[in-house]
């Protein structure tokens, strides 16, 4: 059946926002078709599953008696889909605030209400100015400054226009410097994860400025850091040095701002880890604890499937077991609604796991008929560990785990959005397992190969999950 665009959007809806979708189409201000509210109340009683419905009912629900006209209904849910996107925008225009400035400028402006355009520059200017650590704020300031002294002369301050224009030049400064700094370290960060190849004119010129004023601004020395972690080879120490600077200064930042600077150390702990570096376990969960802390998990009301299972993951891993368990009971609420049963039944899989109860791990996985596309790499790989762990404590298994092998490789291989790094690690992990799962079956009790395929192992680069498989040959 082809997808409906109308559903896909629908389905983005947080269910707070249910309600107030209601009222935004029912204001005569938007939306002028009473048939367009009809529609939606119906189409609200089964979100988020709107693939269930038949066209036809949802026609006999708006046009009782009449025959299935499917060019009608059409008509109908484009004109709905187009409200929706309008009142996505509408959402976030009432969100955020600072999205208003520029519009509330030009309302006076356009109007020749100067004085109070003045004052609401300079209104915007103060609570602008407070928010120090915050790139996009920044730019923000730098666009009030120049509507203020490059708008008409009626709307100048001049009694203020030297310190005004002293302090605009400050911030125009640090602005920039601030951009390039994090634009070079995203694409350094790039360069690491994903093998793209960047070559950046006048890098060196701008991490040499950053390098002058690190000591003095704090924030100017976190994104410089950062950007020296992927450029150099990077270190445990510098990578602690860095986890130092953002847990000391972090908090100056605004949320999305922190959020990148855990983003990125956390793949590039996860990176780190697959090349056997196992002392990033616990630096991982330092920094999923930190998120959870300063609330960086939540965004616009729900937390992302792929941050809930990494933090799942990872804290089970580190045997976090008790506040894993906690952490999915306070999280699981604020998963999409689409997500949030699967993501669930991962992360407590996880833990189970982790634990050795390969039985209770498999059962669990067997809740779930057919799991999303973005889970089945997670699905897949824990079902393989968990064989493998059940044929490790009784031999019975290798058929069964040979074949889950091969449909994981064949997955893998298809999988095209995945970055060569990771496939091969994924690979690798499949053959390692294999190899694991052929010596127990013939000559586990022999030291001299359980000692070369340790070694074997050992220079299998990169290669996923090679704590556990480094664990289970140690048995």
């Amino acid at each position: 059946m082809a997808k409906v665009k109308l559903y896909g959007l629908l389905a983005r809806l947080e269910s707070r926002e249910l309600p107030w979708l209601g009222k935004f189409l029912a204001s005569p201000y938007f939306n002028a078709n009473e048939d367009l509210v009809q529609l939606w109340g119906f189409l609200r009683e089964v979100h988020p599953g709107y693939e269930v419905l038949d066209k036809k009912e949802v026609f006999q629900a708006l046009f009782p008696g009449q025959a299935y006209d499917a060019k009608l209904l059409n008509a109908r849910y484009s004109e709905l889909t187009r409200l929706v996107e309008q009142f996505f925008v509408q959402q976030e225009f009432r969100r955020e605030e600072p999205l208003q400035y520029p519009l509330r400028r030009s309302a006076y402006y356009r109007r020749r209400m100067y004085p109070q355009f003045s004052r609401e520059c300079h209104r915007q200017a103060g609570l602008l100015e407070q928010q120090t650590g915050h790139i996009k704020s920044q730019a923000q300031l730098l666009a009030v400054y120049d509507a203020l002294y490059y708008g008409r002369q009626e709307a100048a301050s001049p009694e203020k226009g030297n310190e005004e224009a002293e302090r605009a030049m400050k911030y125009l400064d640090r602005h920039f410097i601030l951009s390039k700094l994090k634009y070079l370290a995203d694409l350094f960060a790039r360069k690491t994860m994903y093998k793209e190849d960047h070559t950046i004119r006048l890098q060196e010129a701008v991490l040499s400025e950053a390098a002058e004023r690190k000591d003095k601004d704090p924030v100017v020395g976190m994104y410089y850091y950062l950007a020296r972690l992927f450029l150099d080879e990077f270190s445990e120490e510098a990578y602690r040095r860095l986890w130092g600077l953002v847990q000391q200064h972090g908090k100056k930042l605004p949320r999305d701002e922190q959020a990148f600077f855990v983003a990125k150390l956390t793949g590039l702990a996860h990176l780190r880890l697959s090349y056997g570096e196992n002392t990033y376990y616990q630096l991982l969960v330092e920094a999923f604890k930190y998120a959870d802390c300063y609330g960086l998990l939540i965004l616009d009301g729900q937390i992302s499937d792929i941050s809930f299972l990494n933090t799942c993951a990872v804290g089970a891993a580190a045997r976090e077991f008790e506040w894993v368990r906690e952490f999915i009971e306070k999280y699981k609420t604020y998963l999409p609604a689409a997500s949030a049963t699967q993501a669930t039944l991962l992360g407590k899989a996880a833990v189970l796991f982790n634990q050795e109860d390969y039985e209770g791990t498999h059962r669990i996985l067997q809740q779930a008929s057919h799991w999303h596309p973005y889970y089945r790499i997670r699905m897949h790989s824990l079902l393989v560990r968990c064989l493998l762990g059940l044929h490790l404590d009784t031999p019975n298994y290798y058929r069964t785990l040979h074949n889950a092998v091969e449909a994981f490789s064949r997955f893998i291989r298809r999988n095209k959005s995945l970055s060569a790094p990771k496939r091969e690690g994924y690979l690798n992990f499949g053959k390692a397992v294999k190899r694991i799962a052929a010596l127990r079956s013939h000559q586990w009790r022999s030291s001299r190969e359980r000692a070369a395929l340790q070694e074997w192992v050992s220079r299998l680069k990169p290669l996923a999950l090679r704590p556990w498989l480094e664990e289970q040959l140690e048995k």
